[in-house]
């Protein structure tokens, strides 16, 4: 199996085996990640997890995981931390209580047991009671977990990058719109992760006035046509886009019109239906792609 590498500075793609993502990003199996660390670069994986979202933020002293899949993906992603060397997560962020966003969540916890989680502060009415959403909660009380509700405009420093909360910004009557979006800001480069929302959503955000600046563009709603309006993606102005999805799906995602979108935008879309998981490297020259498989052409 290969490993795609592309350099944002010189835009090549050339192939090495999978095992060497552990070299190319200075990472070691089973070998704690932040002794093998000396830059301070920053790592985003976005991982496989089906029809659904995961991701991990990797810095020098931080690990950061934001949403994590169906409970049926726990086992891969532990297994994917543990073969990075993570043995704590210092911030989770849930994104909004859908199963394939959180559905995993309390065997996380329990496994990794972070310091602090952030999450959407919702509407007593649509507030779930799902059985991933109890056994989570049940997961911050048994590990004392610092749990909090996210707040726009709250900035979470780590050590050389920050975290910008830019919403939930209003009320509203579904889940997704609650999502929890953050930006990811180190040096130069930027990483907008947007969970589940919607145009409703994405239109409040904008009249927030938060700055959505990106070079990587997590899409929102794994490619739904209610997401992504152009207006949206142009204020990201990205290169890049990744979708969490999985294949087939019965939601028919992604939507071909945000497929369009994106590349009528110039932007350069990675899947993990079609390449699995999606590692981006930022750095002080740029940012690298680092992809599991070539997705078929």
């Amino acid at each position: 199996m290969g490993l795609i590498v592309v350099s944002a500075a010189v835009a090549v793609s050339v192939f090495v085996d999978w095992d060497d993502i552990y070299v190319s990003l200075g990472l070691k199996k089973d070998v704690h990640i932040f002794d093998e660390k000396n830059d301070e670069s920053v790592y985003v994986h976005f991982i496989d997890v089906g029809q659904g979202d995961c991701q991990l933020i990797v810095t020098p002293e931080y690990s950061v995981m934001i949403d994590c899949g169906e409970k049926t993906e726990a086992e891969k992603v532990t297994d994917y931390l543990k073969q990075l060397g993570v043995k704590k997560l210092d911030y989770v962020i849930v994104s909004h209580p859908h199963a394939d966003h959180m559905g995993a969540m309390s065997l996380i916890i329990d496994e990794f047991k972070p310091d602090a989680l952030i999450m959407p502060r919702i509407k007593d009415e649509l507030v779930p009671t799902t059985a991933s959403f109890v056994r989570m909660l049940d997961a911050i009380e048994r590990r004392s977990v610092n749990a909090s509700y996210a707040e726009a405009g709250r900035v979470v420093e780590l050590d050389v990058c920050v975290l910008e909360i830019l919403s939930p910004v209003s009320d509203y009557d579904d889940l997704n719109n609650y999502s929890v979006a953050v930006r990811l800001v180190h040096g130069e480069n930027a990483f907008l992760f947007t969970g589940d929302i919607e145009g409703k959503a994405e239109d409040d955000i904008l009249d927030s006035g938060a700055v959505l600046k990106a070079d990587v563009l997590k899409v929102a709603h794994h490619g739904s046509a209610t997401s992504s309006k152009k207006k949206f993606l142009n204020a990201v102005g990205g290169s890049y886009a990744v979708i969490g999805v999985g294949s087939p799906n019965s939601y028919n995602h992604p939507s071909e019109k945000t497929l369009g979108r994106l590349a009528g935008l110039g932007y350069e879309v990675y899947r993990t239906d079609t390449s699995g998981n999606i590692v981006f490297e930022s750095g002080a020259e740029g940012i690298k792609v680092f992809a599991e498989r070539q997705a078929a052409a």
